[in-house]
């Protein structure tokens, strides 16, 4: 038998990592609108998992899904998780490249 949460993991992973993605752009333009340089502030990699995690709960109260996800059995700390999770691997390997 399958639990919510393995229902849930192969639907929020692709859309955690495109919005890792999004997060990340919006961090390194957001120095533009000082006047700074592109990507001159470096991100904080556990405030880009945290950020994630927000954003990805917006992203499903956006959607209207968190009914669907209730009526899963999936929680709203499960979805946070989830969406976090998802940018951890994305910002360790940013932290292995060298700059």
């Amino acid at each position: 038998m399958r639990t919510a949460v393995r229902i849930a993991i192969p639907v929020i992973l692709p859309r955690a990592a495109v919005l890792w993605a999004l997060v990340r752009l919006v961090v390194a333009v957001a120095p533009l609108v000082a006047g700074a340089p592109f990507g001159s502030v470096p991100a904080s990699p556990i405030g880009v998992v945290i950020l994630c995690g927000f954003v990805g709960l917006i992203d499903v109260k956006r959607r209207r899904e968190r009914v669907l996800w209730a009526n899963l059995g999936v929680s709203r700390r499960a979805l946070y998780v989830m969406f976090a999770a998802g940018a951890i691997p994305a910002e360790c390997l940013l932290t292995l490249i060298p700059r």
